[in-house]
């Protein structure tokens, strides 16, 4: 399990305990040069350029989080800056960029979406292109082709004001492109329904003033679970692999669990908010998001099937606004959805997975390499091993800190978790080979990278589960 010993490491991590996924604890110090780990053995500190002390401390693969937004507030290259800048403080490496054009070519956007993360970046990033268009669906394998992508999103239903619904001819048609690409490529979908949606919101819009428990109602459980089972059948009638986002329902939980006693394959995330918050929190309209955060019944559904395999990674959906934009006092009519949970993913799911006696060994699995895997970047990143990315989270299990937004230092003036203690933060980051963040401060420069994805024509390689009760 080690390189040779006396060789010169840039930097060596001592004396903490690797979180290897699909391999468990292991009391190992990591020899790092250049950008990449390359030797795994018991005391390497006498080698190393410099030296971190991670005594008492666990070591997991830099968080990779499937499921970001950048760039729906301010400019694309500001928030490539200032919103990963918070990420990598939160121990998180790697983010999927969900990229949106609702009506022009991505060609005319990639160039410079890739130059900012090239540039302005701290973590490496892997791009899914929402498609919303014909000449977009006809462009799919040119984005695959000419910038590796693998992946592209699909809203079943849109967001008043901001994207618009995909009808399901036009949904087959762009699974059977994607399909078109081989086994290896990913149909992302936002499930709900959009009439039951919009029935929802009608119902709703007689309710002049709300809480964030009646947000609930304008987009009901039952939309998101019928809206999984269309999905299902329309990828496998094309031959697409389906990758279920942000599932937030005990419904759409059943239903999935429904296709995998039938055979089925395919992905299911969920997001760390959706495992920490319910309706009834205080922070209310600052949580308003799409879909909503749930009862704690939901909670309850959702940690069962991250527990049990049947949801396979965990992501942020994170949507960075201002407070002035977010629009809390505007109540539930007026605030806006969207928040900013990049720099709270691993402390809230250390935090909520310790409270529910989820093993941290899982927890880590299904942040790290699962989605690795599923976007076929596996193990270049998701993993500890000779040979992969230098890229680590230093945690300390024990910290406690209250969440506060200026500490999380992204673009965003709140959070949802803002006021609430989490236990257990990362005390430092290390971003391709370099220490970027130390005890909440940022003492290094941007290293991120985007990451074009070859064809492997190999179905995405998750954990799957052979038998669910």
């Amino acid at each position: 399990m080690s390189a040779v010993r006396d060789s010169q490491y840039d930097l060596v991590v001592h004396g903490g305990t690797l979180i290897i996924p699909g391999v468990g604890r292991v009391r190992s110090d990591v020899g790092i040069s250049g950008d990449k780990i390359v030797a795994l053995a018991g005391d390497l500190s006498a080698g190393g350029k410099d030296v971190y002390d991670a005594s008492g401390k666990v070591v997991l693969p830099g968080i990779f989080d499937p499921h970001a937004h950048i760039g729906n507030e301010r400019s694309y290259d500001e928030e490539a800056e200032t919103e990963t800048r918070a990420a990598v403080l939160g121990g998180v490496t790697t983010i999927g960029i969900f990229l949106r054009s609702l009506e022009e070519s991505y060609m005319k956007h990639l160039p410079g979406f890739r130059r900012a993360m090239d540039e302005l970046s701290y973590v490496d990033s892997v791009f899914h292109p929402q498609i919303f268009t014909d000449e977009q669906i006809s462009e799919i394998p040119r984005y695959a082709a000419e910038y590796g992508i693998r992946s592209f999103k699909f809203y079943m239903s849109g967001m008043p004001g901001i994207v618009k619904s995909v009808p399901d001819d036009v949904l087959l048609t762009g699974f059977r492109m994607v399909a078109s690409l081989g086994a290896d490529a990913i149909a992302c979908v936002h499930c709900e329904t959009g009439a039951l949606i919009d029935q929802a919101r009608k119902e709703l819009q007689k309710k002049k003033d709300g809480t964030l428990a009646d947000w609930e109602f304008a987009h009901p459980a039952d939309a998101e679970a019928l809206a999984i089972q269309t999905a299902l059948y329309l990828s496998k009638v094309a031959g697409a692999h389906l990758y279920v986002v942000h599932l937030s329902s005990k419904q759409g939980l059943e239903v999935v669990r429904n296709a995998r006693r039938q055979g089925l394959r395919f992905t299911v995330e969920t997001t760390s908010p959706y495992l920490g918050i319910a309706s009834d929190d205080p922070n209310g309209f600052l949580v308003k998001m799409v879909p909503p955060v749930r009862t704690k019944d939901h909670h309850d559904a959702l940690w069962q099937g991250v527990t049990e395999g049947s949801i396979n990674t965990i992501g942020t959906d994170n949507t960075s606004r201002a407070r002035a934009t977010k629009k809390p006092e505007a109540g539930l009519h007026g605030s806006r959805s969207g928040y900013p949970v990049l720099g709270t993913h691993l402390p809230a799911l250390l935090h909520y997975g310790r409270l529910r006696g989820v093993p941290l060994e899982l927890l880590v699995d299904r942040a790290t390499r699962a989605p690795a895997k599923v976007y076929g970047i596996y193990p270049k990143k998701g993993t500890i091993a000779i040979g992969t990315d230098a890229d680590l989270a230093i945690v300390d299990l024990d910290l406690e800190r209250v969440v506060s937004p200026e500490e999380l230092q992204g673009m965003s003036d709140f959070s949802p978790f803002e006021g609430k203690k989490l236990r257990g933060w990362p005390v430092a980051t290390i971003k391709a080979g370099k220490i970027v963040a130390r005890d909440g401060k940022i003492v290094g420069k941007p290293t991120g990278r985007y990451i074009p994805r070859a064809a492997s024509n190999i179905p995405p390689d998750v954990e799957w589960l052979s038998r669910v009760q």
